[in-house]
Order: structure tokens, then C-alpha cells, then sequence
């Protein structure tokens, strides 16, 4: 048999992908898409919009939905609540990739029909295709009561070659669940379940696997260099502070720890709290900034490390760091929880190069 190039291969792979659905055959109702723009003013709820997709995933969907995003100037940060009992597999993959693209979050749960206000959501479901799509939220939520499920593909057109047509469809499945920075596992959930069936995942196993992922990305930890400095930096997504940085290097014989996270324009405010603190699992620690500026809408902080920090570092699991008015202030600006994970040997071994 000839061999299909690369293109012909693509095609050929969505073709497959089409000749497969993840929810019921007989389409209930097409995916409808309604918007609702903030109630109050921007300077106190800001520009998110909620976006309500209902009903099944249709072959169309997607580009009715980024059609009512872009006729709409929907801004990024905004959340899609997501009501579907499953349709097309690939329109679901595609309604996701469109979420990442224009940087929006997921939640499962529809709009009251007893309320215009926006905030008034009702439990929901998110079922087979849907739960594809929901993974395409850079933050993924899930309203209390609402539901998530998956089940195995179900060809539309059964023929001799259904297994091996299912085994490219599935490595695209699986490729598109680590494009989005979830556990394959989830995949594996799938593959356990009745075509015909459904398996609700629990929200524990949710958060394990990390689809849902409330409201932070999951840290990644890099050793990287610079004109010939070697430095290590955690780095990850919050809802509430934006980009989390914690990167340790050497001065000399001294550990240095650079904090950077988003100022939320609160610039003024944050340059003249005087209260740092480095935050290590349930421990807080001191500290006085060496230097501290804002850049690009960041808040970039150094400071010297103490032997008592290092050691509290070389033991801890969760890192953040904390600027306030005052250190029995109520509130704090900067991050907190940032695990570790894996990255625990680079740290160490950084720590390590500092103290030679």
C-alpha cells in the first residue's frame, strides 16, 4: 500500500475524527451561544463577560461561537459556562481550542431562566464531547452540583476497519488532552466506559487530573541561564494574581530570590507596602526587598535569602510571596501555594550551587 504524505495524512485523520461522535446520534438541539457584559461599572467589576453555550455540540458550533466573540469584542479573562450532552467529537476539540485562544475560562452550569441577572447559573451537565471542549479553559471551574462525564467514541458508520480507525482517533483524543495540560488519565476514564454509558468523574478526581484546575495552572519548573547565569524559576497562571514567577540564583555565595507577579494596577500600592514576607506551606518568613520595580504591568522583587530560609525551602512544598500595607494587614498582594512538585531536585541543586 502507498504511503499518504503528511498533508493527506492530516485529512485523512480528520476524516476519521468526523466519522466519530462522542454524544447521542440524533442531535437534541444545536449549541446555542448567549453573552451577558457586566452589570456594574468596569472600574469595580472589570470587563469579563459570561458566555452561555447550550445544547449540542453541532458540526457548526465553533464558528458560530467565534463569530459571536469576535461581532461582540468579548474580552479575554471572560467565562464560558458550558450545558451539553455531548455531540461532535471534533467541534468539541475545536470549541476548546477557540477558549484557549482567546483566553477565556470554563465553568459548567446554565443560565437561570428565572433571573436576567448573569450571576443567577443554575447547576449543569458536561457530557462526552463537552467535556473536550470545558478542557480548553485556561482556568477551569466547576459549579457546585454541576456535572462532568466522559464515555467511549461511537462511530456513526460501523465498517470493518472501526478498530483501527478508533486507535487514531483516540491518539488524536489523547494528544489533544496533553495540548491542554491535563492528566491523559482522563483518556483512560473514557476508554473504561459503555459507548453507550456514562462515567461522572468526581470532582476529587477532577482536580487530581487537573481539568479542573480552579482558577491556577499547574507550575512548571525550569533551569534556565542567562549571559551565563544559571537560575531556577518556577513559573505558572493565576485567576487572581496573573503571572506567578519564583526564580532562585546565585550572587557570590548567596541564594537571591526574584518574585514576579502581576501589579493589577495597583502600582503606586504596591511600591510603597513595606511588609514582605516569603510564604513556605503554612509558615511566613520576613523579609526585606534588596530592590523592587514594576515592569510591564509586573511587580518584580528581589530578595537575599537567610540560611533559616534556605533551610525552611530545602523542606517545603508550596512557596508564594506576600507584599501588604502591614504584616497584620488583612489582604496581600502576590501569590501563595505554588508547589513544588517535581521541581523539588532543581531546587535543591540550585540551593546547593549557591552554598560551594
Amino acid at each position: 500500500m502507498a504511503k499518504l504524505g503528511k498533508g493527506r495524512r492530516k485529512i485523512y485523520a480528520l476524516a476519521l475524527v468526523l466519522a466519530f461522535q462522542s454524544g447521542s446520534a440524533d442531535a437534541q438541539s444545536n449549541m446555542t451561544v448567549k453573552g451577558f457584559p457586566p452589570e456594574l461599572p468596569v472600574e469595580i467589576a472589570g470587563n469579563q463577560w459570561f458566555v452561555f453555550l447550550d445544547g449540542d455540540i453541532d458540526p457548526d458550533a465553533p464558528q458560530r461561537f467565534e463569530r459571536y466573540v469576535t461581532q461582540n469584542q468579548i474580552p479575554d479573562r471572560s467565562v464560558v459556562y458550558l450545558n451539553s450532552p455531548g455531540g461532535s467529537l471534533v467541534a468539541g476539540m475545536e470549541l476548546g481550542r477557540l477558549f484557549r485562544k482567546y483566553g477565556f475560562s470554563t465553568d459548567i452550569g446554565r443560565k437561570s431562566p428565572f433571573s436576567a441577572k448573569r450571576f443567577d447559573i443554575d447547576k449543569g451537565g458536561c457530557y462526552s464531547a463537552c467535556a473536550y471542549a470545558y478542557l480548553g479553559g485556561q482556568f477551569r471551574y466547576l459549579n457546585q452540583g454541576s456535572r462532568y462525564g466522559v464515555h467511549q467514541f461511537k462511530s456513526l458508520h460501523a465498517s470493518d476497519g472501526v478498530e483501527g480507525t478508533a486507535q487514531v482517533v483516540s491518539a488524536l483524543a489523547v494528544e489533544y488532552i496533553r495540548s491542554m495540560d491535563v492528566d491523559p488519565d482522563l483518556f483512560t476514564l473514557s476508554a473504561a466506559a459503555s459507548a453507550n454509558g456514562m462515567h461522572e468523574i468526581d470532582k476529587a478526581t477532577l482536580e487530581r487530573l487537573n481539568v479542573v484546575n480552579n482558577g491556577r495552572t499547574r507550575p512548571v519548573w525550569t533551569i534556565e541561564s542567562t549571559d551565563g547565569q544559571l537560575y531556577l524559576k518556577g513559573q505558572r497562571t493565576t485567576a487572581e494574581s496573573g503571572i506567578n514567577k519564583f526564580i532562585l540564583y546565585c550572587e557570590g555565595r548567596r541564594a537571591v530570590l526574584l518574585a514576579i507577579f502581576d501589579a493589577l494596577r495597583r502600582d503606586t500600592e504596591l511600591m510603597n507596602m513595606a511588609a514582605h514576607s516569603l510564604l513556605i506551606d503554612s509558615q511566613v518568613y520576613p523579609m526585606s526587598a534588596d530592590s523592587k520595580r514594576i515592569q510591564n504591568g509586573l511587580f518584580n522583587v528581589v530578595y537575599k535569602l537567610s540560611q533559616k530560609e534556605i533551610v525552611a525551602l530545602r523542606k517545603g512544598e508550596n512557596v508564594g510571596v506576600a507584599v501588604q500595607a502591614a504584616y497584620d494587614a488583612p489582604i496581600f498582594l502576590g501569590f501563595e501555594g505554588m508547589s513544588i512538585g517535581s521541581g523539588k531536585p532543581k531546587l535543591i541543586g540550585m540551593l546547593n550551587q549557591c552554598v560551594r
